[in-house]
């Protein structure tokens, strides 16, 4: 059983191309979850932006240190857990000195 009566998908192909807030805001008007609703517009075909990224303070992707970690591990080939307590600026400078792909934010 769906969710979606014919009135709710009408008015959801009515907009035609949707953004999360704009999701969220369906939802929440129409008693469903926001997961929902995008799932819904993604099977219906319809054009929908997500929400952006997050950011640092400098506007640049969140990269976590863990991931620096298993960079460096993985060019120098050893494991060192304790590498993590290390500022996230010092992993990113051994990341470059070992000269190892510097992560992709996720």
């Amino acid at each position: 059983m769906s969710n979606y009566t014919p009135e709710l998908t009408a008015a959801l192909e009515s907009r035609g191309s949707w953004t999360y807030a704009e999701a969220v805001a369906f939802a929440e008007e129409n008693a469903l979850k926001p997961r929902s609703v995008i799932a819904k517009i993604k099977s219906l075909g319809l054009e929908y932006t997500p929400k952006p990224t997050r950011v640092t303070k400098q506007g640049e992707p969140v990269v976590r240190k863990s991931q620096f970690v298993a960079a460096i591990e993985a060019a120098v080939g050893v494991s060192v857990p304790s590498l993590a307590k290390a500022t996230k600026q010092d992993l990113e400078t051994l990341t470059r000195a070992v000269g190892a792909e510097m992560p992709e934010a996720n």
